[in-house]
């Protein structure tokens, strides 16, 4: 065995230690370089996703599905920052402007904070209220037989609020049990006048009416237009005082959220096996929602009187039906809401799918997400808006 002098062992090691230095160098320039490529194509994409939804230059579901993951970018971005920040900081410009071009140009539709309005004394106030009620949970047999507290609760909660208009989707009644008779009890509240999706239904043992309207106020004229079983719009000239205006309740098709199936799954093959069917039913969603939103412009249009479009929306604030409505009618949250105003009570949670979209001829006094009532999969919606002449200028 060679036997080395403490010089020579000395000069041994300082170039194990160079060759060390330089193998880390090595790692941290390769890792580095990794995460810049990465956060560039992450800039690109978030860019991509801002001109997708601001010019709408193509409406197939493939850009739905990258529009709607700009809060997910933003995310992503931010990491960015953060993490630039502590080993280099000058490239955190990037992702930075990033993030600041999403809030100026969609900020307001993300998180808002706005003051109640004013009434003054010439306006007359309308409030607006809309909830799915997710079938008041009358289309569970055994619910519906042993008179469960949940849906007593669901049930009183919408017939008790003080509303004059209201506005629902999975809307379920039965003439088969007194207190399940919905339609009756809402009759015997004062709701005199009423739209249904499918009216066939209002007076029968299992009623999936769908989508309802129920006013305490004459309904003129009223229409209906199917686009699925549950899914589809109903629309009613409601006359207020002097004035009339058209409330038009809307239930689009389903986004496919299945997210709590995705994490019940213990194998892979079954995460697998859900994460493609949601992603299947994000598609056809997309499809369907981008043919719907259609039929809903055209009443929108063809509307003689100031027009407020509510309902269960199935989108977000970053899709193609949220973007065409937006730019027919100001959207109620954006105008008169707080904070992230979001509405679906299952996970992911954090998204905000039940929509008001109001007539500039019809300001806003208030708008409310109403997130402490988790009664149902969805949060109620209310929004108060001022009729008169005062309003209408």
């Amino acid at each position: 065995m060679p036997n080395f002098s403490p010089k020579t062992n000395f000069w041994l090691l300082n170039d194990a230690m160079a060759v060390g230095a330089q193998v880390s160098r090595f790692i941290t320039f390769f890792f580095r370089s990794l995460f810049w490529s990465l956060n560039l194509l992450l800039a690109l994409y978030t860019l991509l996703s801002y001109w997708l939804l601001y010019a709408l230059p193509i409406q197939h579901w493939s850009a739905g599905m990258v529009m709607i993951s700009i809060p997910v970018a933003w995310i992503f971005n931010l990491v960015c920052v953060l993490i630039w920040l502590t080993i280099r900081p000058w490239r955190s410009w990037l992702s930075g402007l990033v993030l600041i071009s999403g809030i100026v140009l969609f900020g307001q539709r993300t998180f808002v904070w706005n003051s109640p309005g004013k009434l003054v004394s010439a306006n007359t106030p309308l409030k607006v209220f809309s909830y799915n009620v997710q079938s008041f949970g009358l289309d569970n047999a055994w619910e519906r037989s042993h008179s469960s507290p949940r849906v007593r609760r669901i049930m009183n909660y919408a017939l008790r609020y003080d509303a004059p208009v209201k506005c629902f989707q999975e809307f379920y009644t039965s003439t088969a049990v007194t207190d399940y008779d919905v339609v009756r009890r809402f009759r015997q509240k004062g709701y005199g006048y009423s739209a249904f999706l499918h009216p066939e239904l209002a007076e029968t043992a299992d009623g999936g009416v769908g989508v309802a309207i129920f006013s305490i106020y004459p309904i003129l004229h009223s229409g209906r237009e199917v686009f699925s079983r549950g899914n589809g719009l109903v629309w009613a000239n409601i006359k207020v005082g002097n004035d009339t205006i058209r409330i038009i309740n809307v239930h689009l098709q389903s986004m496919g959220i299945r997210v709590g199936k995705v994490l019940d799954q213990e194998k892979l093959t079954g995460v697998r096996h859900e994460t493609r069917g949601v992603l299947s039913a994000l598609r056809f969603g997309f499809i369907e929602r981008g043919q719907q939103v259609q039929r809903v412009e055209r009443h929108i249009r063809e509307s003689e009187f100031p027009v407020i479009v509510t309902g269960d929306h199935n989108d977000t604030p970053y899709s193609v039906v949220y973007e065409r409505l937006r730019r027919l009618l100001p959207n109620s949250f954006e105008d008169a809401g707080r904070g992230f105003g979001f509405t679906y009570n299952r996970l992911p949670g954090f998204i905000r799918i039940d929509h008001q979209f109001h007539d500039p001829k019809l300001p806003l006094l208030d708008f409310e997400t109403i997130n402490y009532i988790a009664y149902s999969d969805h949060y109620p919606i209310v929004g108060t808006y001022l009729l008169g002449r005062a309003a209408k200028k």
